[in-house]
C-alpha cells in the first residue's frame, strides 16, 4: 500500500491587491472603506480566473475592502473568508491624499527598519507579521489527496499593495527599488501567485500585472 503524505512540501499563495476603493469621509476609519461599483464589478471578475479553482482557504485583512475583494471569488468556490487581523495593509495613521501617500510608500520601502512617518510600520514589521500570518496558513490549507498523487493546498490571502509587495519582496529578496517599482506598477486589482516550498527557495509562479483583471 502506498503511503500518501498528508502534508503539502510546497503551499501556493495567490496573493490578492484589493480592488479599488472610495475615498472616506472625514470622521470615518480607513479600514471602513468599502468598494466603489467599479471595484465591485471587478471583484466579481475575479470568480472567473481559473487560478482560484484548487483553493483551500481565502484569507483577508480587517479592512472591508480587502474581505470585499475577494467575497465573491470566495462564495462561487463554496467558501467564506477568514478574516485575520495580522494580514492587515498595516497602520497609517489614517488615510492620506495621493501624493502624501506615495511619498510616505516610497520613505516605507527605502528604509526595512524605520516607520516613514507617525502612525505607519516599518517595512521590516509589516513583513514579519504578514509572512507569519501565511506560514501559519499552510497547516489550515489541506493538500488534495487521492490514492496516486497529493496537490498541495492553495491559500488565497487579501491585503493591501505595501503589504502585498512587501511580502513577495521578503520572500524573493527584492531590493528597495525593485520593491517600490513593484508597487508603482499595481492595479486594483491584482493578482500574483508564489509557491512557497516547505524546505526550499520561493518561487514566482504569476507576478502582479501578468492577469487581466
Amino acid at each position: 500500500m502506498t503511503n500518501v503524505p498528508l502534508r503539502p512540501r510546497v503551499l501556493r499563495v495567490i496573493v490578492v491587491r484589493h480592488a479599488a476603493a472610495g475615498t472616506p469621509a472625514a470622521s470615518a476609519r480607513d479600514d471602513s472603506r468599502g468598494l466603489t461599483p467599479e471595484g465591485e464589478g471587478a471583484a466579481r471578475r475575479l470568480a472567473q480566473f481559473g487560478v482560484f479553482d484548487r483553493a483551500t482557504g481565502f484569507f483577508a485583512g480587517p479592512e472591508a475592502r480587502m474581505t470585499a475583494t475577494i467575497a465573491p471569488v470566495a462564495t462561487a468556490h463554496a467558501q467564506r473568508v477568514v478574516v485575520m487581523p495580522a494580514l492587515a495593509e498595516g497602520a497609517v495613521g489614517g488615510w492620506l491624499p495621493p501624493d502624501r501617500f506615495a511619498e510616505a510608500v516610497s520613505r516605507f520601502f527605502d528604509d526595512t527598519a524605520i516607520a516613514p512617518m507617525p502612525g505607519w510600520e516599518s517595512r521590516e514589521s509589516v513583513a514579519r507579521r504578514v509572512g507569519g500570518q501565511v506560514e501559519a496558513v499552510r497547516g489550515a490549507c489541506p493538500p488534495d489527496v487521492s490514492p496516486d498523487r497529493v496537490v498541495p493546498g492553495v491559500a488565497v490571502i487579501a491585503t493591501g499593495g505595501r503589504a502585498a509587495i512587501t511580502f513577495l519582496a521578503d520572500q524573493l529578496e527584492w531590493t528597495a527599488d525593485e520593491a517600490h517599482a513593484a508597487w508603482t506598477r499595481l492595479r486594483f486589482p491584482d493578482v500574483a501567485v508564489i509557491d512557497l516550498p516547505a524546505d526550499g527557495a520561493p518561487r514566482l509562479v504569476i507576478p502582479f500585472g501578468a492577469l487581466s483583471v
